[in-house]
């Protein structure tokens, strides 16, 4: 360790009750157990942290972390993701229930803490009513919180956080609170090491605005610093402590402590040994995609391949750009379809190849009821990888047809 990062160590120490020695052994400590040297720019950010998650333990933080536990500090992670999603408005889904509960209901939706309701008195100030633990509040406020809501009838009314405890027992300290107007949260699958651990698979998610700038490209080797859970399975994404810490493996020098050549890793294998549930043939989506909806939503994903038929680069509305596959070993029965896979490719993952490469597709699949019947399934891709590339991706367009029947 140098002088810099010692002088550091020593100064923290007397903010978590440690002697300068106990404090130098810690640090030493942290930094094995997060498989990085003393001396790595990354450890002083992993110290500073455990400092701070320590001092908020001491002050009786709400979700009484303990100074030993696996998510007490920071972990380096290193790895790649096998799917990576678009960032999803949390509060979307809760909001529009609240504001239909509201609309259908408004006295029940106000007893059972849904929403509060706010009106306006002679003032210009808000009188808001709310039931709590079942007890009635009322309380005036100059000005309505941001998630406030106002209907055509020109009635206004506050979602709610109506959830006391969560399920694994703990409290939740937002109950009663507004939900916020949006809270972005990104998920995803990673396949690596945190800390000194083994590599294996680990649920992601990140939220805010962190969650929306993290977009590493998948199957990219990649460091990072997250929290790991207990149980060992999921890791989180830490404010901006996460995206500022991401750094690409490959743009590291051989001779950089962190780097790991993984010139020789099999991507493939790696799936068939790790992600054998979620590997499905092309031609199956339509089965798997009823199989898999019960499911919990973060284990819906499929993983598939085929070869790339068409493109078209251009984006929807939603920045999604659109690649055809089709498995071309399969021995096709034209009378059940046209044997053509659609995948939507969101915008923060990359393309470089072009039509007639074969592909690794890993999404959720979704499938459409309309008046003329059931669609065939689509993938909203999380994952990409391409494993025989030809060309680059270019726009193509639809073949019209010549249609003389005018004449």
């Amino acid at each position: 360790m140098n002088e810099d990062m010692k002088a550091e160590v020593i100064k923290s120490a007397q903010y978590i009750g440690l002697s300068e020695e106990e404090a130098l052994a810690k640090f030493v400590e942290v930094c094995e157990e997060n498989g990085i040297e003393t001396t790595a720019p990354i450890a002083k950010g992993v110290w500073r942290n455990y400092v701070a998650n320590v001092r908020r333990t001491q002050e009786g933080d709400s979700n009484n972390n303990n100074n030993n536990s696996n998510d007490s500090f920071y972990k380096a992670a290193f790895g790649f993701f096998v799917a990576l999603e678009e960032p999803r408005d949390m509060m979307a889904w809760n909001r529009m229930k609240a504001k239909e509960e509201f609309m259908r209901d408004a006295d029940n939706a106000l007893e059972k803490g849904i929403v509060a309701i706010a009106n306006e008195n002679a003032l210009g100030k808000w009188v808001i009513s709310r039931y709590q633990h079942g007890e009635y509040e009322e309380k005036t406020i100059s000005s309505l919180p941001a998630g406030a809501e106002e209907t055509e009838d020109g009635r206004y009314y506050i979602p709610l956080d109506n959830t006391p405890v969560y399920m694994n027992g703990g409290k939740n300290a937002q109950y009663g609170k507004p939900l916020p107007p949006q809270q972005m949260r990104r998920s995803g699958v990673f396949y690596g090491s945190i800390g000194t651990s083994e590599m294996k698979p680990y649920f992601f998610s990140y939220k805010n605005q962190g969650g929306v700038d993290f977009a590493p490209n998948t199957f990219e080797w990649v460091h990072f610093l997250c929290v790991a859970n207990d149980a060992g399975t999921d890791i989180y994404g830490a404010k901006d402590l996460t995206v500022n810490s991401l750094s690409l493996n490959s743009e590291m020098s051989p001779d950089n402590e962190l780097f790991r050549d993984m010139s020789n890793f099999d991507f493939e294998d790696c799936l068939r040994n790790n992600f054998g549930s979620h590997l499905t043939p092309l031609m199956e989506l339509d089965r798997a995609h009823i199989q898999r909806q019960e499911l919990p939503s973060k284990e819906r994903y499929v993983i598939t391949d085929g070869t790339v038929t068409n493109m078209n680069m251009t984006p929807t509305k939603n920045g999604n750009r659109i690649i055809n596959i089709t498995d071309i070993d399969y021995e096709l029965d034209y009378s059940d379809g046209s044997g053509i896979v659609t995948c939507w490719i969101p915008p923060h993952l990359n393309i470089d190849f072009g039509i007639q490469s074969s592909v690794i597709i890993v999404g959720r699949t979704s499938q459409r009821t309309t008046d003329e019947g059931v669609e065939p399934t689509t993938i909203n891709a999380s994952g990409i990888y391409c494993t025989l590339k030809h060309g680059s991706a270019v726009e193509v367009s639809q073949p019209v047809e010549d249609n003389f029947d005018w004449f």
